[in-house]
Parts: structure tokens; sequence; C-alpha cells
């Protein structure tokens, strides 16, 4: 059923209720909730340039039992609009208690409203900033291809484009004011240079894990050049080869294509400078702790310690971005699984590390409301994981203007569930495209605690 007018009068707790004006004209968080308190009956009273409406299905039916406290609420609701309509009345129609009353709601109301100004300017920068990393992003994606082409054509200056894309990534990941918004990136580009965006993915995920376990500049700079190069062995084979690869198989089955990390080290090995540590990273990065792997079957007392950093960011981005997409996990998904089911085969530090720093709701996740509205997760919250910002969709609010909710300081609502985007309805797909809108800033470690609360408490 569709919404329908209430009046002031008829506002109760139970009602599922739209605010129908401006998102700053309120302090709610959406312009669509359900009452539970009986002070946000007296909020909605005292609220000036809009229009209220409410729908039946979604509200709570009046019990037997409620009559009385519904003629209660509408004698409360009317005394206060009765107040609020002669605010300069006769001395005796408003105490001083009422009046004082009235102002505080009135200046709650206003720092409310404020916050979400504040919240708004905050996201139009990660907007403008977004465009610009965008930018930086496509360079370093266009550099990795020729790199790939230098490399696999045995020219030693693709070692030196090498090292520009590290420093470049490098620069995006260590400057908070750069790197917001550089990590969506993972998970809403893709196309026809599908390899070079695969290894620049993988670079970028296995740095962040790196810096999350506090690694050495020399053990960094490793990480980066074996990440990058990770499945260089893979340029042995054709285009129709790879493509024959399981989609959402974590262990690849094919025999031939097993081969690519011995080729791999083969293909580097040609180049001298080329540093012991990278090579295993590109030799090892199939392997698994419990022996599952290949091409030799190690167990995690044979493999690199780098190389177990990069088997998580390589698993990762592989189960983000299957050759088939219908395959694909959303990245709440792809972390469920890989704490879940993976700690065994992978190392459980990188894991808890790589979680740590995306958050459970990784940005550009696509969540329900416990209100029932769609929402983009935006940005992490350090300390709470659970409740990041999300930009909510609302079919009265042009995008430009959209919501912009923090869910550490609401709490009423929460996220009730990721989905996934092709599940969308077209128009709520497009309003929440991550391309345009998705920050992201690695955050500061948190408390082993904290962490464990997080994770049990999702996954």
């Amino acid at each position: 059923m569709a919404f329908e007018p209430v009046t002031r009068e008829e506002l109760r707790i139970g009602l599922y209720i739209k605010i129908e004006g401006s998102w700053f004209s309120h302090p709610f968080p959406t312009n669509t909730f359900k009452i539970r308190y009986q002070k946000e009956v007296e909020t909605l009273c005292g609220l000036k340039h809009v229009k209220l409406f409410y729908d039946p299905d979604r509200s709570d039916p009046i019990g037997p039992h409620d009559t009385d406290a519904v003629d209660s609420a509408v004698h409360e609701a009317q005394e206060f609009l009765t107040s609020s309509a002669h605010p300069d009345g006769p001395q005796n129609s408003d105490s001083p208690e009422t009046v004082a009353g009235r102002s505080m709601q009135e200046e709650a109301i206003a720092d409310l409203v404020q916050r979400k100004r504040e919240l708004q300017n905050d996201f139009r920068s990660y907007q403008r900033q977004l465009e610009r990393i965008e930018a930086e992003y496509k360079e370093v994606l266009r550099q990795g291809k020729t790199m790939l082409h230098e490399i696999g054509t045995k020219q030693a200056r693709g070692l030196k484009t090498a090292a520009t894309i590290i420093e470049s990534v490098n620069r995006l990941l260590a400057d908070p004011g750069s790197s917001s918004a550089v990590m969506n990136l993972i998970g809403s580009m893709g196309g026809s240079e599908e390899f070079s965006f695969h290894a620049i993915n993988v670079c970028m995920l296995s740095l962040l894990i790196g810096r999350g376990v506090r690694l050495n500049p020399r053990d960094l700079d490793r990480l980066a050049l074996g990440a990058l190069f990770h499945d260089i062995g893979e340029l042995k084979y054709s285009m129709e080869t790879l493509l024959k690869k399981a989609p959402s198989s974590v262990v690849e089955t094919d025999a031939v294509l097993r081969k690519h990390p011995k080729y791999g080290r083969e293909m580097l090995m040609a180049f001298p400078q080329f540093p012991i540590e990278a090579l295993d990273i590109i030799a090892q990065h199939h392997e698994r702790l419990d022996g599952s792997g290949y091409p030799l079957g190690l167990k995690a007392e044979s493999i690199a310690p780098l190389a177990k950093i990069v088997m998580v960011a390589d698993e990762y981005d592989e189960l983000c971005h299957a050759p088939d997409p219908t395959k694909s996990l959303i990245p709440s998904e792809a972390l469920s699984y890989l704490y879940a089911k993976r700690r065994r085969a992978l190392c459980q530090d990188a894991i808890v590390t790589l979680i740590r720093l995306l958050g459970v709701y990784p940005p550009g996740s696509i969540v329900r409301l416990s209100n029932e509205a769609y929402a983009l997760v935006t940005s992490v919250n350090v300390q709470a994981r659970l409740r990041p910002v999300v930009m909510v969709y609302s079919e009265e609010i042009p995008r430009e203007e959209a919501m912009i909710v923090d869910l550490a300081q609401e709490e009423e609502l929460s996220i009730a569930q990721a989905i996934r985007p092709a599940d969308l309805p077209p128009k709520v797909r497009e309003y929440l495209n991550p391309r345009r809108v998705i920050s992201y800033t690695p955050s500061d470690a948190a408390s082993p605690e904290a962490e464990q609360d997080s994770l049990a408490s999702v996954l």
C-alpha cells in the first residue's frame, strides 16, 4: 500500500512514516522510519515546512489495550502543537519549564541538522577526491599494461616501470588525503585490461596488509614487487587458455595453468637485480599452509612469509572478480568466506588484518538497512566496524543531495544484510553507483578483542 497523509495529532509509536521535505529540514537520519519513542513523536510534531505520510502496511496495528496510550499520545501532541503555535501568548500559557524545554529541543534539532550538513560536506569532498584518484588509478593501470609488455619481451626497463607503479601505489596508500577513495576502485573497475587490473589490485591489497602488520620498508618493497608480478607466468599462455580457468575456484584445476608460478619465476630470474624475496612470492603465491596448493604442495613452514600475504590478497581479489561475473562474491561475502573457510589454508593474521582494514562491510558494499532502505557503504568506522558511514537511497531526494548517515551515531539504525548490486532495481543501482561516490581511508589498528567481537557477530 502507498503512503497516506497523516496529521501530527495522529502520530504515535509504531507508525512507519515518511517525511516529505529536505533532508536538512529534520534531525532524523533518514526520511522514512518507524516511530519507536514518544520523543520522536514530539520532534515530528515540532517540524516545520514538511509533510508527513505513513504506510499502513508497515505500521504496527493498534491493539485492544493500546487505545488509552494512543489517546494520551494524541492529547500530548495537541498540547505540544498548541504551545508551539502560540509561543508569545499569555504569560500563564507556557511555564518557564515548557519554554526552556522547547528551546532545548530546538537547539538539539539544530545541532543534529548541522551534523548532517557536515557529513554531506565531507562526502562531497570525498566525491571530488574520488575523481582525482580515479584518474591516477587509471594511469597506474596504463603503466601496468606497459610494464607487463616490457617484462614479457625481456626489456629491463620493465623493472623501472614497476618501480614507478609501486611508488604511486605507496603514495596513495600512505597519504590519508590521497588514499581516500582509492581502494573502492578495486571493487568498481574492470574491463579489457583485466590482467594488469588484477596485478595492481593484488599489489595494493598486499601493501595494505603489509602496512597493517608493520613490515619494514625493505620488506614492503619486496612484497609490492612480488605481488605486482605474481601472475607474470600467465603471459606464457594464450588468452583462450586463460579464459578456461574455473571461474570461482580458489585452486585452479587446469594442469597447464598450475605451472604459471614456475614460469613466472623463470621469467624474472632473467633479471639479475630482481630480489629473491619477490621471486619466492611469484613461485609460492598458490601454495597453501595445509599443503593443498601448487605447484609443489608446500606447507606453512616451507612457504616464504611475504608469499603468505600475497596469497590472501590474490584469493580475495579472485573471489570478488571471477571471470564469470555471476560467480563473483560481494566484498563482505568474500571476507566472510576467507575468515570462515580458509583460515587453515591461508595465513589467519593476514586475513584478520585485511578485514580490520577493509571493515566487515568494505567501502562499495551495497546493504539493506534495518528500516528496509538500500544504502552504499562509503567509509569505514574504525571503532565500530559494523556501523560504517553510508549513502542512503531515496526516491524523493536527488542523488547530489543524497542522505549520508553515520551508523555509529544512530542506535536505532543498523545494517540488516549485504546486497548484490545485480539484485537491485536499475534506478537504485544507478543512484548508488560505487564508481562515483565511495571513499576509503586505511584505518588505525583496533584491539584484538574488538576485532574478534566484530567478526564473530557477522561471520
